[in-house]
């Protein structure tokens, strides 16, 4: 039974490696469910009996870029002594991994428009964001930033990550930008200090 598990557990990590390559590549509409399938060695039927289809293949994809974000981030930022310093340290290191180009066409172009923005929000609480979200209520609980509805201030911030991300992605010089883009998000987020703190 356990060695059965772990080849269904495989043939899934293989089938999403495959697939996070060809969206990536080609975004959701123009993606080959034939190319994914040949190049994972896999039957047709094994991508719906797994994922029950091109859908439901796209978001095991999205949401293990999800928990690769929250991995990636949670690894690079040291714990410091302040919650403050953990958490803009954090944020950058979220703009810096969302600016990479399977994050961008699989998590912030085709993902709100395949799987629905709404439900697509409740997919994104579960990592990343809801990490941000929560962590922005803690901060205004201790009154470290001013923030009267943190759930609105963790989207607006979230959106603000992504346009730095997009802007990182698409320029000719990604070091400069992205040097550029954290020091915009470091402004944005000192704006948001309690004086008193």
């Amino acid at each position: 039974m356990a060695l059965q598990a772990e080849r269904r557990a495989g043939t899934q990590k293989r089938i999403i490696s495959v697939a996070k390559k060809v969206f990536a590549r080609d975004g959701y509409a123009k993606a080959s469910l034939a190319e994914i399938v040949d190049k994972a060695n896999v039957t047709t039927g094994a991508v719906y009996h797994h994922f029950n289809g091109k859908k439901g293949l796209f978001i095991a994809v999205a949401e293990h870029l999800e928990q690769t974000i929250l991995d990636e981030v949670t690894t690079a930022t040291q714990a410091s002594k302040s919650l403050w310093d953990t958490f803009e340290s954090s944020i950058l290191n979220t703009l810096e991994v969302c600016a990479r180009p399977d994050i961008q066409q699989i998590v912030f172009r085709d993902a709100p428009t395949i799987v629905g923005i709404q439900e697509w929000r409740e997919i994104e609480i579960k990592y990343a964001f809801g990490l941000m979200r929560d962590t922005i209520a803690l901060l205004a609980k201790e009154e470290i930033i001013n923030a009267p509805n943190p759930d609105l201030l963790a989207q607006v911030l979230l959106g603000a990550i992504m346009e730095a991300a997009h802007s990182v992605a698409r320029a000719d010089d990604k070091t400069l930008t992205l040097k550029q883009a954290k020091a915009t998000i470091r402004t944005i987020l000192g704006a948001l200090k309690s004086k008193s703190k």
